[in-house]
């Protein structure tokens, strides 16, 4: 049921498989996804709904398998970053039923939330007095603390990979470009190997040469580590994903799409991972302390 309007749930997408053609069980399930628009004269029902509030979305319900990208267009306003949100759990105005792994959003605590699905913005600070600094950030929190964070070698490695190896990891990541302080930002969230990664317009400040180089980088980083991604590109597509879905008029459609092998990338683009044997095992995490 559509929880904005009222209709029958019409749009829902499921993939039987991922990049391989593997039947399995979804890493990422989302159903029933919706949004509100903010409205001064809707009545608020106390859970991030509206009664009688125009809808952005709704009834959007797709999942993801383990390594499948998925690339979201539609036009501007059409709510592909309120969906990023909303899957994040950071939208207040949106609301959907969640699955990780087999596994209902509801047990998560948010931080563990948080950091296994990943949501990646144009714009984040880098807090820190050095680069190294700033992309060992998440391993301070709780949900990170037990996790063994990444070497000197791995990033100066994952800097050299996105085309910053002019960047000394002792730098003050506030005297970084704009561009430079986005791929920063972005290799800082995909160093921490979260399940899933919602990635908002990340290329959106960078010159065509340097996104090509961001995009092959974390598209090969999910295909080898198993990590689902959602990019919301307004670029031309660059037939890395594996398939694409476009948001517009408030639903959700596919229209397929074919990925570039992952063998077929340069050897390296994924800090140094040559192939899949060699790249990154994902962190395991104890729930006490999260």
């Amino acid at each position: 049921m559509d929880p904005v309007n009222g209709n029958q749930d019409s749009n829902r997408m499921r993939r039987p498989a991922g990049p391989g053609g593997t039947p399995g069980t979804a890493l990422l399930e989302v159903t029933g996804a919706a949004c509100a628009a903010v409205s001064r004269t809707a009545e608020d029902t106390g859970d991030g709904r509206q009664a009688g509030a125009q809808g952005i979305f709704s009834g959007v319900s797709f999942s993801l398998h383990a390594g499948e990208v998925m690339d979201l267009a539609g036009p501007s306003g059409s709510g592909k970053s309120s969906l990023l949100t909303c899957i994040a759990q950071l939208n207040p105005r949106a609301w959907a039923t969640l699955r990780l792994e087999g596994r209902d959003s509801s047990t998560f605590s948010f931080q563990e939330w948080r950091h296994l699905v990943a949501y990646l913005p144009q714009k984040s600070l880098l807090p820190g007095d050095t680069v190294a600094d700033a992309i060992r950030l998440p391993y301070t929190f709780a949900a990170s603390r037990r996790a063994t964070a990444p070497t000197d070698d791995d990033i100066r490695v994952a800097l050299d990979a996105v085309g910053l190896g002019d960047i000394e990891l002792g730098r003050d990541p506030h005297d970084l470009s704009g561009g430079q302080s986005a791929r920063v930002s972005m290799l800082r969230t995909m160093l921490t190997h979260p399940k899933v990664v919602l990635a908002d317009e990340v290329d959106a400040g960078l010159d065509d040469d340097s996104s090509a180089i961001v995009a092959r980088y974390m598209v090969r980083m999910a295909h080898q580590s198993g990590m689902a991604m959602i990019r919301v590109r307004h670029r031309p597509p660059d037939g890395l994903a594996d398939v694409k879905a476009v948001l517009s008029g408030g639903t959700l459609t596919v229209e397929g799409g074919a990925h570039t092998p992952a063998s077929d990338f340069p050897t390296g683009v994924v800090g140094g991972a040559a192939d899949a044997d060699d790249a990154p095992e994902t962190p395991r995490f104890s729930e006490e302390g999260a």
